[in-house]
């Protein structure tokens, strides 16, 4: 019998979920919703108004008839740190329990008051002494405190919490089973969201590096009403390409692109700093979600500013849907759902 998973993705705008069947073949996305959170219910991806993240979600189990009040949440913010690190080798039952003791040089925060976890990368041998290394995640625990209450408010039940950088993955990069990179190089999958960027690069779905920053589609929106004089609410319409009377789109699409040009310089940057600091790696293709990635022309821009294969990640190439949804509708809701959908899949060692 087929097992069904929840993953909910909070967002700075919105809360999304995706209800997942897992069988023997790909897995399946049999419900997704979402509804959007008021104005600062969720700040540069952190939780700061339990209660009004919480009504969200329970209007967004209402309207998206989940079978399962089960979920699986995803942390991804300033207040995470991601860092390969290398370790004397112990069983993994021995590590997870010795963690703690292990890792505090590695973070600039108390172990007492972080959330940790990691994902093993490989072992070597140094100066005669076997080695591992990790990736290791270390979440501030008040943070993560404050995303479970607003689920618990909602009648929820987390049984897991993950990355997630890890579940964009999952949810879009190239697998075991999947096309080759040229030349064996490595991919990354950028998820644009309003006001947080998660940056993920993979090889053959091993993460080895994840940067997290705080920018996104809500920076373009301030640099419009900025650099026009006008509301907010005006200016997210003339970044979505709308026709406002009174008001020049085609300024506003200059406005945009420029602001969009500066910020595709933070994440080449954060690539760069990557194939620097790992010997030999080298980035192939990249992949792009959430729904800052949706910007009139930020494709393009990707494509001039960072010379490899720039392409749109497509959730349903690696999950079938049974979504009740137009396929336009399917495209549209594509990319928002790619974290939603990734915590859903069980990831490495689930």
């Amino acid at each position: 019998m087929a097992k069904v998973r929840v993953g909910l993705d909070v967002g700075s705008t919105a809360v999304r979920a995706a209800e997942m069947s897992l069988g023997p073949e790909l897995p399946v996305v049999l419900r997704a919703a979402q509804v959007p959170l008021p104005p600062g219910a969720v700040e540069l991806g952190e939780v700061r108004q339990p209660q009004l993240v919480a009504e969200a979600l329970r209007e967004l189990w209402g309207r998206g008839g989940f079978k399962s009040r089960e979920v699986l949440m995803g942390v991804g913010n300033q207040r995470v740190v991601v860092r390969e690190i290398a370790l004397p080798f112990l069983p993994d039952k021995e590590l997870r329990e010795s963690l703690a003791f292990q890792v505090q040089e590695f973070i600039p925060m108390s172990v007492d008051d972080a959330v940790l976890d990691y994902d093993p990368l490989g072992e070597f041998e140094q100066d005669g002494r076997q080695m591992m290394r990790i990736l290791l995640v270390a979440a501030q625990r008040p943070m993560v405190n404050l995303l479970v209450e607003s689920a618990t408010m909602a009648k929820l039940e987390p049984v897991g919490l993950d990355l997630i950088p890890f579940a964009l993955v999952r949810a879009v990069g190239t697998g075991e089973e999947g096309m080759d990179l040229e030349d064996g190089g490595d991919e990354a999958v950028i998820d644009v969201g309003a006001h947080v960027t998660n940056i993920c690069v993979h090889a053959r779905q091993v993460v080895r590096f994840v940067r997290i920053l705080p920018s996104g589609g809500r920076d373009v929106t301030v640099a419009i009403a900025r650099g026009m004089g006008v509301e907010d609410e005006v200016a997210e319409q003339l970044k979505r390409g709308e026709e406002v009377e009174g008001h020049d789109l085609e300024e506003a699409r200059r406005v945009a692109t420029s602001r969009a040009a500066s910020f595709v310089d933070e994440i080449r940057s954060s690539l760069e700093f990557y194939t620097a600091q790992a010997q030999g790696a080298r980035i192939s293709r990249v992949l792009i979600t959430g729904g800052g990635s949706k910007l009139a022309g930020f494709l393009e821009v990707l494509r001039e500013r960072i010379p490899v294969s720039v392409e749109r990640g497509q959730v349903f190439l690696r999950v079938k849907s049974q979504l009740d949804l137009l396929p336009e509708a399917q495209a549209e809701a594509e990319p928002v759902l790619a974290a939603a959908v990734g915590l859903g899949i069980p990831g490495r060692n689930a």
